[in-house]
């Protein structure tokens, strides 16, 4: 990331910790972070930290609090230059039923459905709006990932056969071309991964990230 003052960096834990003194306390929303020309506060950083502890279902405490905020910045910032990214190429579309399956998958883990997830959110004063948004952003980059990157994708079919070879004993003509499906779809996810990796790597070096 270019232009990010370490000292400044160690003030804004240090500030974030003073916000956070009081978790039940109503604070002024500060800016904290300019990623380029978008500004990310103390209320997004509240947000993100308790979000992450309740997802992880750790108890809000001035501890757990301490632990997750390093993390939450670099995820606020991460999540920001990604939404660049994806206005930047106009990136609209992307898999509905992979957000469903996403949402689900968290009401599941709290033993509940959408409806009783999102009270937990509103019992905790967070947003589940945020967190349906959050998840499109991440699809949505999987989407620009695919469109620049997808005539890039080059698979090694020797190595396919040679994986099937191993475990196609036993197996009908219908589970190898199954088995061969999966492991195909397995190295493209592969490939796709390190495009994304060097993309995100790239975008960071051109990005301007000041801390206030």
């Amino acid at each position: 990331m270019k232009n990010i003052n370490f000292i400044n960096f160690f003030f804004l834990l240090f500030f974030i910790n003073f916000v956070f003194l009081n978790v039940e306390a109503n604070i002024e929303n500060k800016i904290i972070v300019k990623v380029g020309n978008i500004i990310l506060t103390s209320t997004d950083l509240k947000n993100e930290i308790i979000t992450n502890l309740v997802l992880d279902k750790k108890e809000i405490n001035q501890v757990n609090i301490n632990s997750m905020k390093s993390f939450a910045i670099k995820n606020l910032i991460s999540k920001t230059i990604k939404r660049m990214e994806i206005d930047r190429y106009k990136i609209k579309d992307f898999n509905k039923k992979d957000l469903y399956k996403y949402l689900d998958s968290v009401a599941g883990s709290f033993s509940t459905n959408k409806n009783g997830l999102k009270k937990i959110f509103v019992s905790n004063e967070i947003s589940y709006d945020l967190l349906v948004s959050n998840k499109e952003t991440e699809l949505l980059w999987n989407t620009l990932i695919y469109q620049i990157y997808r005539n890039q994708i080059n698979i090694n079919i020797v190595e396919v056969e040679n994986e099937i070879k191993i475990i196609k004993e036993d197996k009908n003509e219908d589970e190898i071309k199954k088995i061969k499906e999966n492991i195909l779809q397995v190295k493209k996810q592969e490939k796709l991964n390190l495009f994304s990796r060097s993309h995100f790597s790239n975008l960071e070096n051109t990005i301007t990230i000041n801390f206030q």
